[in-house]
């Protein structure tokens, strides 16, 4: 691929980039929650280094040079902001300032050790450009960037492996906890941190082959690895936009961290351990549950949560999982959604009712037509549409 295409291409994707940054920040600030605004700051990191691709190859870089090179180590922010995000998305607290810049030490240090060549001349600044673009043959680098090349790619993968770690907690109890389609945004980006993990694997492996068997060029790695970061960034940053709500609330992480998820425990995803309430209680409690939900149509708020409906029941979120999953044979999320598929049955056999399906849904308290439609198919062994046009028949 030429220079020219790839440089159009990096600027495009920096466009890209860019707009989801500022799109993901506003949006965090109008819903008033600030945990998108660590995405964001990903997003701008990506697309400055895709502006300075885009600058490189087209040859602006000669009037943009003390616009390039700023922010060297730039992988050793990524990791800490996405980990940041993906534990506040889970419930935990902000991190204090003091915890926060532990995180960003060796950003900061490298930073300080290229500070020289960040502050260079303008000059020494394009010769130093011109350089990289002259080298069209593999190059061996001296021992001690090789290794440190690989101790900063080893930081992203301990942080993109933690942030695995906590989608998937979260991810296994999803279900018990919420009756929407959070469990099915947070698979999306679970995968895709697997994918940016990847092609961590991917770049190492291509360095190495690079270094030690004069495979390919730096900048053909280099340029491998930008691209499809920007493309699982922009991904992620489509997920987050997606599901700007999904934030778990400190009593649903303190719930789950409380009772972890066991993975031989199929019935359940919260173990109840010497629980003190019996089988008559949790008889009692199920019907008062049941009569509750009917007779407030709690089921119809969209936003609905396990923790929710303890505060609107009365029953403590734990004793509540615990009736739904042993006494009632079932989890949140078919517990509620059964409600709703019921409620929008009713609004189909309604002949005085000519409504769409979204806003069907929207009626019997779905957030989207997306989990609707699966909870519908579970319920029912057949699509709503099948469904509504078998009644429109038999009338």
């Amino acid at each position: 691929m030429s220079q020219t295409v790839l440089g159009i291409i990096y600027f495009v994707a920096f466009s890209h980039a860019l707009m989801l940054a500022i799109s993901l920040w506003k949006k965090a600030s109008d819903s008033n929650t600030d945990t998108a605004k660590w995405l964001s700051i990903v997003c701008f990191i990506v697309s400055y280094k895709l502006f300075e691709g885009g600058a490189l190859y087209l040859g602006l870089y000669t009037h943009l040079a003390h616009l390039m090179d700023l922010l060297p180590g730039e992988v050793l922010l990524i990791g800490p902001l996405v980990f940041v995000y993906i534990s506040m998305m889970v419930g935990e607290e902000k991190p204090k300032p003091l915890q926060l810049a532990l995180h960003f030490i060796p950003a900061i240090s490298l930073w300080c050790y290229n500070a020289p060549s960040v502050f260079q001349s303008l000059d020494a600044k394009i010769n130093m450009w011109q350089f990289v673009l002259s080298q069209t043959e593999a190059r061996a680098l001296p021992l001690k960037f090789v290794f440190l090349f690989l101790a900063i790619k080893t930081h992203l993968s301990i942080y993109l492996y933690l942030s695995w770690q906590h989608i998937q907690k979260f991810e296994n109890v999803c279900d018990t906890l919420r009756a929407d389609n959070s469990a099915a945004v947070l698979k999306q980006l679970k995968f895709l941190v697997v994918s940016l993990f990847a092609l961590e694997l991917v770049w190492v492996g291509l360095f190495v082959a690079q270094q030690f068997f004069a495979v390919g060029t730096l900048a053909l790695v280099s340029d491998v690895w930008l691209l499809f970061v920007a493309l699982i960034v922009l991904a992620i940053g489509y997920v987050a936009l997606q599901k700007m709500d999904l934030l778990m609330s400190k009593e649903e992480h303190a719930l789950v961290q409380q009772n972890p998820p066991s993975e031989s425990d199929e019935s359940s995803n919260i173990k109840y351990f010497h629980s003190a309430l019996n089988e008559q209680q949790s008889n009692q409690l199920a019907k008062h549950l049941e009569q509750q939900i009917k007779v407030k149509q709690l089921y119809l708020n969209d936003k609905l949560t396990l923790t929710m409906l303890a505060d609107e029941t009365e029953i403590k979120a734990h004793t509540l999982s615990q009736v739904i999953n042993q006494s009632m044979n079932t989890n949140f999320y078919k517990l509620i959604n059964g409600y709703r598929i019921q409620h929008a049955i009713s609004l189909i056999e309604d002949n005085s009712i000519h409504w769409p399906l979204e806003r069907i849904a929207f009626e019997s308290g779905f957030a989207n037509r997306v989990t609707f439609s699966k909870a519908f198919k579970e319920i029912m062994g057949q699509t709503a549409s099948e469904f509504k046009k078998q009644r429109q028949h038999a009338s």
